[in-house]
């Protein structure tokens, strides 16, 4: 079965077989939603036959595109001579960890797992066991993953200082008493936080461009300087940002380097891989050596880790993006989309601030002003009323969410969401 009827009959199925009837946290309305079923460039297509210009990018997965030559020759390549082994050492992996380690700044060591989930939980776990201490400082508004560290003060907002808030239920309680938070872009905060704290501060965890809000000047070397001046580890978790901005992430745009970094999303080229890579002396812990035999061992395993298949596919991805003119058309096409959207809504008279730093945008509605403000102020319902129209004019975006940019979009799928845009933008 085919077409409206056969769509209708795959998401009946997911209903019945999913919790909310999808696979993750996402979910389309009941009269929108679809079954993705093939990929092309920046488009793609549904199990009713319909095509969309895609700017989820795989929730920001496949920068190069759905369908770039090299990614899939590799993985062609690759599935011939085996799709995974025992996790020991497989040359995939071997040459991707080498070639990451040559274009990363924060350089060093690096361990493979498979989402960016995995890589910031065993960064924290690193930093801890590296310290000998417990806490750790994160920023209100940022996600970290879905493990019990990560979902603190993601998305609910207010509290007495800034006290962690919990985003799911069956999160260990005790955890919380180790979560500090404080606001993003505020130095004054953070300052207080370990004049108060910096003793017993394991790690600093944080998104180097938050939601897609870049640092004020200055704040990031702050935030470092803090952090060495207290025995502290900084993570950058760039799983969004990192080969996105530049081919060396945020730490290449700011110029600002942690002691570990971790990266997903894209790294796998569209395929599940994720790392933390850094200060060789802190990754030292998570060899198995230090497990067996010392104190401050770290327990950093998994059956997929380095999976071949998805090294192999990073590896293609990678030399994409180290042709010389991979990045400048691409970050232009993105700012072209950004001013060409600031300048629609100025036109129709429509208050509302296009935000993203680089390859990545958004529309908010509302007061511009620290991160944890945006999100908590924003008019909701105009964000998504913006949104729904872009998917209704065949431009598939994440309602109310932020939307990513890849190497594959045209200058004539840029057009079209300016078009669409002058036409949704009359009637918010």
């Amino acid at each position: 079965m085919t077409g409206e009827a056969g769509q209708r009959d795959l998401i009946a199925t997911a209903a019945r077989i999913f919790p909310g009837g999808v696979l993750s946290r996402h979910k389309l309305d009941d009269d929108r939603q679809l079954v993705f079923v093939s990929g092309r460039g920046a488009h793609v297509a549904d199990a009713a036959g319909r095509e969309f210009i895609d700017f989820t990018c795989a929730g920001g997965a496949v920068l190069l595109g759905y369908d770039h030559p090299g990614v899939l020759a590799a993985l062609d390549a690759q599935a011939r001579r085996g799709t995974h082994f025992f996790g020991l050492l497989n040359e995939p992996a071997i040459r991707y960890g080498a070639e990451l380690l040559d274009v990363l700044p924060v350089g060093g060591q690096i361990r493979f797992c498979c989402s960016g989930a995995e890589a910031t939980f065993n960064a924290i776990r690193l930093a801890r066991a590296y310290t000998g201490r417990n806490k750790i400082l994160k920023f209100e508004g940022a996600y970290h993953g879905h493990h019990d560290y990560g979902m603190w003060s993601y998305n609910r907002f207010g509290g007495d200082a800034f006290s962690p808030a919990p985003n799911s239920a069956g999160m260990a309680a005790g955890i919380g008493a180790d979560i500090l938070v404080a606001p993003y872009n505020d130095v004054a905060a953070a300052e207080d936080v370990f004049r108060r704290e910096g003793s017993a501060i394991a790690a600093v965890i944080m998104e180097p461009v938050q939601r897609m809000t870049a640092p004020a000047p200055g704040y990031l070397e702050r935030v470092r300087n803090l952090a060495s001046e207290n025995g502290a580890i900084l993570i950058f978790d760039e799983t969004v940002t990192g080969f996105r901005l530049a081919l060396g992430g945020a730490q290449e745009r700011f110029g600002v380097l942690p002691d570990l970094a971790v990266y997903g999303k894209s790294l796998g080229g569209g395929l599940p891989l994720a790392a933390v890579a850094g200060d060789p002396e802190i990754m030292a812990l998570a060899s198995v050596e230090a497990w067996q035999n010392d104190p401050r061992g770290v327990f950093f395993s998994g059956t997929l880790f380095g999976n071949p298949m998805a090294c192999a596919a990073g590896r293609a991805f990678l030399a994409a993006l180290r042709e010389p003119d991979a990045f400048p058309p691409f970050l232009a096409r993105a700012e072209a989309l950004k001013s060409g959207l600031a300048r629609i809504l100025r036109k129709h008279g429509v208050e509302a601030h296009v935000i993203g730093e680089g390859p990545m945008w958004r529309l908010h509605f509302g007061d511009p002003g620290r991160i944890h403000d945006v999100r908590a102020t924003a008019d909701k319902d105009r964000q998504r009323a913006f949104d729904l129209g872009l998917l209704d004019s065949g431009i598939f975006v994440r309602p109310g969410g932020g939307h990513y940019f890849s190497m594959a979009h045209t200058d004539e799928d840029v057009e079209t969401v300016l078009r669409a845009a002058d036409r949704i933008a009359p009637r918010l």
